[in-house]
């Protein structure tokens, strides 16, 4: 049998006034199935259309809200007592995140389950180790909130006594050192003294970056008649690429034969990371 429904309405009260203006009230439509009682489900198997809707509780849609010629515009605050997501299932599961398509303005804390290197924070901004586990409530990052050897990595050589019979432009190692670092600044620096077999002869250092002589921190120191040392010193800022790399202090005298040694002598190397 099919089924049939009724309208029932109040019909508009009105009076026609001497200049023809009609003053109407508001009309009450219920809508019911016959033999039934208001409340009801009914269904419609087309479109209705409508200038504006009131509902007065709750609407419950099987289906999608859209708007088939542009956007959908919810021109008012919206409260959502569920999770809002994308997709047929809710979660991270899909490929279908969640997208905002503008600014947004958070009131209140926001709790991020992970953070996705996409423009946010990319961890090429962030030095080897730089920050584990920052607790900032301030603006300041205690020394607890980070890692061993995050801000700076030292390294260091020393010697007790060392000899050489090298000069000219061919040098010995006095102390080496070897260090993997970022894209960053070294800070190295040596200090030793030393003594000649020979008096008026001399002892000269550099610092030597991967092979290359760095002829800024070369230094030298000449004895004189009768016992002493040389006291010998040089340091050196050095950007460096990220890798492994190689310090050492090369070492010298002036002349063939002479004999040099080198006493306590110390290379320290700092990684100042960025």
């Amino acid at each position: 049998m099919k089924k049939i429904y009724i309208l029932t309405a109040v019909v508009l009260v009105s009076s026609a006034l001497a200049v023809g203006i009609v003053n109407a009230k508001e009309v009450d439509v219920t809508i019911k199935r016959l033999g039934g009682k208001v409340g009801d489900v009914f269904k419609i198997a087309g479109t209705v259309m409508a200038n504006a809707l009131k509902v007065k509780g709750a609407a419950h849609f099987e289906g999608k809200i859209s708007n088939p010629k542009g956007d959908v515009t919810i021109s008012d605050n919206l409260r959502v007592d569920g999770r809002v997501y994308r997709g047929t299932k809710a979660g991270a599961a899909d490929s279908r995140p969640f997208s905002v398509n503008d600014n947004m303005e958070v009131v209140g804390s926001l709790a991020i389950g992970s953070l996705a290197t996409n423009g946010v924070v990319k961890t090429d901004n962030l030095a080897d180790g730089a920050i584990t586990a920052a607790k900032i409530s301030d603006g300041t990052v205690a020394t607890t909130d980070l890692a061993s050897q995050a801000v700076t990595q030292g390294v260091e050589d020393e010697n007790t006594t060392v000899t050489t019979t090298k000069f000219g432009t061919d040098y010995d190692t006095a102390a080496e050192i070897q260090i993997t670092t970022g894209a960053s600044t070294l800070f190295c620096q040596f200090s030793g003294y030393g003594a000649t077999d020979t008096p008026n002869h001399k002892i000269a250092i550099a610092l030597i970056l991967d092979g290359a002589v760095l002829l800024p921190t070369y230094r030298s120191a000449t004895m004189g008649d009768g016992d002493g040392h040389s006291i010998l010193a040089t340091s050196d800022l050095m950007n460096v690429t990220a890798g492994a790399h190689t310090v050492r202090v090369g070492w010298n005298t002036s002349h063939a034969g002479i004999t040099a040694s080198m006493f306590y002598n110390t290379l320290d190397c700092i990684e100042l990371k960025r």
